[in-house]
């Protein structure tokens, strides 16, 4: 049985020869490029306020041509029907946490996994051993009742799979790509560890995202600087900026994730017996950072424990002097009046993401036009959210709060994907009272204006960029789902193939 909307999507091209029909140029018609695209929907959200029913858009050499109700199509041109669907503009994640590892990578994960399916398969969910096949008199089989779930037995040497958050799609929440060196590293670039063919960007265009902000983990005070990516295309293409905004972190992450940072011990001293150790001394690497900057425009050398190498200073002037733009992580309400307060203290602006309680201190961040970046949204928090206490107080509110108070602002997933990515995001904010158009802008419009895309992508206008997703019904709707995914004009994902074949 076949989904609503993948049955009625089709794709089809009028050429010539080889038995097939001939396309003439009609009068009335225009004629088709080598390259032109046609989408016709049932309904067209722009993202700029404007829904169009029986709405085509056409696209020629990768870049909209025409946008509106029952336009003519070009002979010769490329058709994708979707009557029953709707197209968007391609989804924009603002601070997507990219790694080039997935969550179920390695050999132990993947062990843990088809333990915990032998588990609940054949013997009802019961904590066996695998060494003897799965006798429930196995004298290993208790070994496993004090283990955690995850965690490796001392005996068999095999994972506890007692968890189905094992089957999560997603990527590696415990490791960091971001430079160890020091807890201030704004000279360094994220676009130098991304992985391009990473599997993780194949599920961001299943969800029908097509650019994204690819952020730094949260490991240092004053992290790396972060890039503009397209999810799919040629190579050579994708990276759109590779020197993007700073991002800095005030949270208990800048010493927990990671290797974690550690007091002096009399025992070793290692390259993490360092400050932060405690949200003193996170403010207090911060402002290091700020002042010894200060000292070193002046022609002073900076010097002393927990001092950033000269080239991180140039980069936290050019942050302070706003030629650089810098986004803080903060998730906490006294978090995130820290980041105002040290704003206020050196003169520069932010953006801030995630934001977790922001909706504590809206007239704080409405009075100062701050811009910000929100989410995931979670009902429950997971992964390594769960393990933080800056997660206990998140409200599904929070989003319409922030744009009721005036507040610009985005959806992220982060590194949340599939059931909790991108477009689940939205379906969650519309859950918790945003219209489908103020969710279908903040995961579109919103994002490419704070990244200051927005002159290319982000809505459907004629001149834009043809990144565009299709959906088998009403978009961010519980039954609907991208079915064709289109990045520059090309199709980058189909789920109408599939469907097909299934008839």
């Amino acid at each position: 049985m076949r989904t609503r909307g993948l049955a009625a999507v089709g794709v089809r091209r009028s050429m010539v020869g080889g038995g097939v029909l001939a396309a003439l140029c009609l009068s009335g018609s225009p004629c088709a490029e080598a390259q032109d695209l046609v989408i016709r929907a049932g309904r067209v959200h722009t993202a700029t306020g404007e829904v169009i029913e029986k709405g085509v858009v056409i696209v020629r050499d990768g870049v909209i041509q025409q946008v509106g109700r029952d336009l003519p199509v070009p002979a010769g041109a490329r058709v994708i029907d979707a009557p029953d669907g709707s197209v968007t503009p391609g989804l924009i994640d603002a601070n997507a946490l990219l790694e080039p590892s997935d969550a179920v990578s390695s050999p132990e994960n993947r062990r843990g996994i088809f333990q915990y399916i032998y588990h609940s398969n054949t013997h009802g969910g019961a904590l066996i051993c695998l060494l003897c096949d799965g006798y429930a008199s196995c004298a290993f089989a208790d070994s496993h009742d004090d283990i955690e779930p995850g965690d490796v037995c001392p005996i068999c040497g095999l994972t506890n799979a007692d968890d189905p958050s094992l089957f999560a799609s997603g990527l590696a929440g415990f490791g960091t790509t971001t430079e160890a060196s020091s807890e201030v590293v704004p000279h360094t670039f994220v676009a130098d560890a991304l992985n391009l063919r990473s599997p993780d960007f194949d599920r961001l265009v299943r969800g029908g995202v097509t650019t994204v902000f690819a952020a730094p983990d949260t490991a240092a005070v004053i992290g790396p600087r972060g890039a503009i990516v397209r999810t799919a295309g040629p190579l050579a293409q994708r990276v759109v900026n590779d020197a993007g905004p700073v991002q800095a972190t005030i949270s208990a992450d800048t010493y927990r994730v990671g290797g974690g940072n550690g007091t002096p011990s009399r025992f070793s001293v290692t390259a993490r017996t360092r400050r932060p150790n405690s949200r003193m001394g996170l403010g207090f690497v911060f402002r290091k950072a700020f002042h010894d900057a200060e000292l070193l425009a002046s022609g002073g050398k900076p010097d002393g424990a927990d001092t950033a190498s000269n080239e991180a200073l140039e980069v936290v002037t050019k942050v302070r002097e706003g030629e650089i733009p810098l986004r803080i992580l903060a998730r906490t309400q006294r978090d995130i009046l820290t980041g105002i307060r040290l704003a206020e203290e050196f003169g520069f602006t932010f953006t801030l993401v995630e934001a977790t309680e922001a909706y504590r201190c809206l007239d704080d961040l409405a009075s100062r036009d701050m811009k910000v970046i929100y989410g995931p949204i979670y009902d429950q928090p997971s992964g390594a959210r769960a393990r933080t206490p800056e997660t206990r107080e998140a409200k599904l509110s929070a989003i319409r709060q922030l744009l009721d108070a005036g507040v610009e602002t985005a959806i992220t997933a982060q590194d949340l994907r599939e059931e909790d990515g991108l477009a689940r995001q939205a379906m969650y904010a519309i859950r918790a009272g945003l219209t489908t158009e103020e969710a279908l802008q903040a995961v579109t419009r919103t994002p490419a204006r704070i990244l200051g895309i927005a002159d290319s992508v982000g809505t459907i206008e004629k001149g834009k960029r043809a990144d565009l997703v299709v959906w088998s019904g009403a978009p961010f709707e519980a039954t609907s789902s991208p079915i064709q995914v289109i990045v520059g004009g090309e199709v980058a994902w189909s789920g109408a193939t599939q469907a097909r074949s299934g008839q």
